[in-house]
């Protein structure tokens, strides 16, 4: 928590992936609880690309390996309503920006890193770059940024 605690004194906007988007909306983990309490509070401005809003809202299964509830609802429920209360923002990006997600993602797939997960981190590494963002993301994400050139990309990833 207390490195939580400094990244919320230093940043003031975060960018989230799908996974984060999804552990912070649900508030599973601690981590996840507080930063989403930050968001709602106005201590921090957190966005997504549409991209990874969808692919958090479509998930079949919870995405906390940790979770033993049942999601009857969905998993999307309450990410939609963490963005309807204010949490999250979903942005846009460019179709510049789009063309070099999808470059991002051919390099995943020539890794045989694939699925609409790792596509929306693509969108997501992308967004935090161009807004010269963190990435707040998961440990269970790891594989979606695994073949991504980290410092072609200059972005810092924060786990949650």
């Amino acid at each position: 928590m207390v490195i939580l605690d400094d990244f919320l004194q230093t940043a003031e906007v975060a960018v989230v992936d799908s996974f984060s988007l999804y552990r912070i909306a649900v508030g599973h983990t601690p981590d996840g609880a507080a930063l989403g309490e930050a968001a709602r509070v106005g201590r921090i401005r957190l966005v997504t690309p549409t991209v990874a809003f969808a692919v958090a809202c479509g998930m079949r299964t919870c995405w906390d390996e940790s979770c033993d509830e049942s999601h009857k609802d969905g998993t999307g429920q309450p990410v939609r309503k963490f963005l309807e209360l204010g949490g999250v923002e979903m942005v846009n990006l460019t179709p510049a920006e789009t063309v070099s997600a999808g470059k991002l993602y051919a390099g995943c797939l020539d890794c045989r890193v694939t699925g609409a997960e790792v596509l929306a981190a693509c969108h997501s590494a992308l967004l935090a770059k161009a807004w010269e963002a963190p990435l707040i993301s998961a440990v269970r994400a790891a594989y979606c940024y695994a073949a991504l050139d980290r410092t072609e990309m200059d972005i810092g990833i924060e786990l949650i």
